[in-house]
């Protein structure tokens, strides 16, 4: 039997923790507030209050909005187990028992992401001897409205979904910036990638439309016309011509790392500025309080963690010199 420290808790507001909740969902202290029907004050009292018993500042404030520290991000998935085993006691609802339940979770991701995090997903379930399984389908941060329209779906998993609305919730998961993938022994490029070579060779675009990506316009600012070979709408087929034909690809870094490792290809950071995004979970606000797309929510940021971190770029540019022996040196998202 588990022992439980009453005496500790007792000295606990527990409504502190819905405050942390909140923040750690909306980023903002004037959305908590709305969202609790208190004032602005109050929220920044109860932080207050936080930060002196947990000893850290949880949150920071920044252009972005409350940024969780690193102490928040550790404590974020206990929190939100122990949020919702109460919740689900004061509901009449059952714990969601993952590893006896053989639920098919099924999530709507663009293939990029895909990528990156199925592999994730699958491992961990595994490490953890969960009897869940997932099916993910495929969506992007134009249509992922019309995935979360069909009621199959548990979430969406996208970069910067457009029209967020009041029945949506969401929760960023991580952020990530553009990184250079190409074959480097077939262009004899080593990492990093100069801009001279950058400009000199063919590129493959990336878009929803197949159309026109920021690499065109930062390019034609300067006078430049991108050398473009081809054009994609998914990252799979893009893939594919970089293992088959002499070309370039600039995409998420996160992308870049895992396609790598799949099609042992050359990461590198670009020679040019690029922009950075944020990749969301969104849901319905009816799923807000289902136990099971709860269990769902707080395994996939758990699952991330690491990505919270930044680490994926580090990944992408310790990938650098997959297939080629190179040595690599020590806003938001957009159509490529």
């Amino acid at each position: 039997m588990t022992m439980i420290n009453v005496a500790n808790i007792s000295k606990v507001d527990l409504n502190l923790l819905v405050v942390f909740q909140c923040l750690m969902n909306e980023r903002s202290v004037t959305r908590t507030a709305a969202m609790l029907n208190v004032t602005q004050g109050a929220v920044s009292s109860s932080l207050k209050r936080l930060r002196a018993q947990l000893r850290d500042d949880l949150f920071v404030r920044s252009g972005a909005g409350m940024v969780p520290t690193r102490r928040a991000l550790e404590l974020a998935p206990r929190i939100t187990e122990a949020l919702g085993t109460v919740s689900a006691i004061l509901s009449g609802q059952s714990q969601f028992a993952a590893e006896t339940t053989h639920r098919i979770f099924k999530i709507a991701l663009s293939d990029d992401i895909e990528a990156c995090l199925s592999p994730m997903l699958i491992n961990e379930s595994r490490a953890r001897h969960l009897s869940v399984s997932f099916a993910f389908h495929q969506t992007n941060s134009v249509l992922w409205k019309n995935a979360l329209s069909d009621p199959d779906i548990d979430l969406v998993i996208c970069g910067e979904p457009k029209g967020c609305g009041s029945h949506h919730s969401s929760k960023v998961l991580f952020s990530s910036s553009y990184s250079c993938l190409y074959d480097g022994a077939r262009l004899n490029i080593k990492s990093p990638i100069t801009r001279d070579e950058y400009l000199s060779h063919d590129h493959v675009r990336i878009s929803y439309d197949g159309r026109r990506g920021f690499v065109d316009d930062l390019l034609e600012a300067e006078g430049i016309a991108r050398k473009v070979s081809a054009s994609f709408t998914h990252f799979s087929g893009a893939i594919a011509s970089l293992v088959y034909c002499d070309a370039i690809a600039t995409i998420p870094s996160f992308a870049a790392s895992a396609y790598a490792r799949i099609a042992r290809l050359t990461v590198s950071p670009p020679p040019i500025t690029v922009p950075s995004f944020r990749v969301f979970m969104v849901w319905n606000v009816s799923k807000n309080e289902d136990v099971q797309n709860a269990w769902l929510r707080n395994f996939i940021f758990e699952t991330t963690r690491e990505l919270q971190y930044g680490q994926t770029h580090a990944d992408a540019v310790a990938l650098a010199d997959v297939g080629n022996n190179a040595s690599p040196p020590s806003g938001k998202k957009k159509r490529l």
